[in-house]
């Protein structure tokens, strides 16, 4: 019970215990239920093991790969370094030595003067614009970020020229580079900022933005004002010049990473008038420290390795231990228990090693280090306590809901047998045995044949509730095999209350669809899948059922031939408009599905006499779209049709309706005959006979 109805306030003093409205007569028994395995442990089920193995299979095969690439490195690194030892070794000491790492001699690599948009760029977000020789972001966003493709040198000077606009609070504009994503890179900007206005460095990592104090420096700057930021950067080292003056001499907190190259603006607009990236030489110092962080790299890919192996083994562990604990193995559950605890230590410590292996901060290492003590004294202790494959559930139910569910489908309750015959009954004759179908109590209308209604509702109960057998009842019955139209009893029962005649019915929206592909031969039967935007039911051949259909995302052609609503399923409404026949005839799918099969079936009506040709593509066209055979009137008015057209086609002063725009994929037949067979089946495609089933 709730106070005054509200569920927000349940009446706490006024318990009510579970139960049937007496009313409605019957009795339930409810018992408690004893769950399955399958049940109380989902994750149990072969299907989502085998799932689970496979993920950490998955996960042992990335380490292995991850670390053949360090070692890679390794060895291209180390022979970087015996290279440039041996060209030392040999050099001459009077050789002049090369310019220095703030002077680069090699040109550049990647440079833009936004003239034009180059395909290396990629807009992550903002209104960016290639326009007046300048890259611009007129309106002002957060972190607007443009990426270019190309891959940094590890060691390179950066130099890029802009302007800061006046929209905008922080008007903070720069560039990332060791560019991963959005949140993570290293960043340079400059802020002009109302208040003040800085040069700065900062990083991103793990989404996180940190602004150490070391990379600020403040600094005059104007809105409007063009200025160049260059900066040069070199294993750890970041240099930071101001049109030319040294603003910033900054060892990076964060480790370096291989990426890309990103501009961006956040709180501000900005035009970007030029980027320059130049490699810088690398000094024998900078190949020994990229050879280091190699050697680093196969230390991390190592214990990242062996951390995949053990998240495996524990894995296998815990599952034989939960498969002996629910019954579902022969094997006693205190060992395996025991084992599976040890693995899941053991897996823990190899986890925290691996974070060790990537960890400089000498706190941190501290810390990691402690922790793995912790966990090999939990490892070495006996325990049996381990992590549950996944969420568990109770493994017994209260039983009211198979209660409730034994007293809707008793015998005695002949009421769900009636509302799903129903139904049924719906689905195959367009009409309910009782009109109200969403109403079957007191306030509704009684059935029209309430004898056959009871007769398969008995027969639905007594074959155990399986529909099959209802649907092979009708399907099978002389009623449901009648012919639309009787002219014998159109007079004796001309509301076709006794049903002697099969009621005609339209297609519902799928089906029209469906059939229109189908009768091309584009229909795609492929089963299952994820559900299809609706935006492209004009364009993909999937059926129907496939695309989305929710209040606020609806197919416009389904929607003109009256498709369910997405919040009930009771009954559609039925709609005859001529908006119907339109939307066929300007529908790209029917203009599709129209040239395809007039080109199979001039295919099969081929002939050498032409007038003969068009009879046969008549008499097909009719069978294979209305399935039937064209009346004579309907034969002359279409080859009327089919001999006109063409001659209109040829004439140059007539205005032809361009055909083939929209969605169409299929370009209409270039020979005016075949191309007036297109437009006879677009036609035949809008008949009532095809939207009707009878």
């Amino acid at each position: 019970m709730f106070q005054r109805g509200d569920n927000r306030y349940p009446d706490k003093d006024r318990p009510v215990s579970p139960a049937v409205p007496a009313f409605l007569g019957g009795s339930v028994d409810i018992q408690p239920v004893q769950l399955p395995a399958a049940a109380s442990d989902p994750l149990l089920r072969p299907a989502v093991l085998n799932g689970l193995i496979a993920a950490a299979d998955r996960t042992i095969s990335e380490a292995q790969t991850a670390l053949q690439q360090a070692h890679s490195k390794q060895q291209t690194a180390d022979l970087a370094v015996a290279e440039r030892q041996q060209q030392l070794a040999t050099q001459n000491p009077d050789q002049p030595t090369r310019q220095t790492a703030s002077e680069p001699p090699v040109p550049p690599i990647f440079a833009d003067d936004f003239h034009t948009r180059s395909p290396h760029w990629k807009v992550v977000s903002g209104d960016w614009t290639w326009q007046d020789g300048v890259l611009q972001l007129p309106t002002v966003a957060s972190f607007a970020t443009v990426v270019a493709e190309p891959v940094l040198p590890r060691n390179c000077r950066i130099k890029v020229r802009y302007r800061t606009l006046q929209p905008g609070s922080y008007r903070s504009v720069g560039f990332s580079f060791d560019y991963l994503d959005t949140g993570n890179s290293q960043d340079v900007y400059t802020a002009t900022g109302d208040a003040s206005q800085t040069i700065q460095a900062f990083h991103r990592n793990a989404g996180q933005q940190h602004y150490p104090a070391a990379g600020i420096v403040p600094t005059p700057l104007q809105v409007g004002q063009e200025i160049c930021v260059e900066a040069v950067i070199r294993e750890q080292q970041l240099t930071l010049l101001l049109d030319g003056q040294q603003k910033l001499e900054y060892t990076m907190p964060l480790a370096r990473r291989e990426g890309r190259l990103a501009l961006w603006v956040h709180q501000g607009t900005a035009q970007f008038l030029q980027l320059e990236v130049q490699p810088l030489i690398s000094t024998l110092a900078d190949l020994q420290a990229a050879a280091a962080q190699a050697a680093t790299g196969v230390k991390v890919a190592t214990a990242g390795l062996t951390a995949a192996e053990a998240e495996r083994e524990s894995l296998s562990c815990r599952i034989a231990a939960e498969l002996a604990r629910c019954g579902l193995s022969t094997e006693p559950h205190q060992p395996l228990a025991e084992k599976a605890a040890r693995a899941e230590k053991l897996a823990a410590i190899a986890r925290t090693r691996s974070t060790l292996a990537a960890t400089t901060d000498s706190a941190k290492v501290q810390e990691l280090e402690a922790s793995i003590t912790k966990l090999q004294q939990e490892a070495d202790s006996k325990g049996t306590q381990y992590s549950p494959l996944g969420p568990t559930f109770p493994r017994s139910s209260s039983g009211r809901r198979l209660a409730l569910a034994r007293w809707i489908t008793s015998p005695q309750n002949p009421r769900t047998a009636r509302v799903a015959v129903n139904q049924i009954w719906l689905r195959h004759f367009g009409e309910a045995l009782v009109p109200s179908v969403a109403n079957f109590g007191m306030n509704g209308a009684r059935p029209t044949h309430p004898e056959l209604l009871d007769w398969l509702a008995a027969e639905l109960i007594h074959n155990g509730w399986q529909m099959k057998s209802i649907h092979r009842l009708i399907v099978c019955s002389a009623t449901w095999r009648q012919a639309s139209t009787n002219p014998s009893t159109t007079t004796t029962d001309p509301a076709n209350r006794w049903l002697t005649r099969m009621p005609p019915r339209r297609m519902e929206a799928e089906i029209v669809r469906d059939s229109l592909l189908h009768a091309a031969g584009l229909l795609d039967l492929q089963p299952g899948g994820p559900e299809l935007p609706e935006s492209e039911i004009q364009t993909v051949y999937r059926r129907s059922l496939y695309f989305r259909n929710t209040p606020n995302e609806k197919a416009g052609l389904l929607e003109t031939f009256d498709a369910p609503n997405p919040n009930e399923c009771y009954r559609r409404q039925t709609s005859v408009v001529p908006q119907q026949a339109l939307a066929l005839l300007n529908s790209g799918l029917a203009l599709d599905a129209s040239r395809q099969l007039a080109e199979k079936l001039m295919t099969v009506a081929q002939t050498s006499n032409v007038e003969h040709h068009n009879l046969q593509f008549v008499r097909l066209a009719f069978e294979t779209i209305l399935s039937r055979s064209p009346t004579e009137q309907e034969t002359t008015a279409c080859l009327q049709f089919l001999q006109d057209l063409p001659t209109q086609l040829q004439q140059s002063d007539l205005p032809v309706f361009p055909a083939g725009t929209g969605t169409a994929q299929r370009s209409p037949a270039a020979d005016p005959l075949q191309r007036a067979r297109e437009n006879l089946l677009l036609v035949l495609f809008s008949h009532n006979d095809f939207v009707t089933i009878r």
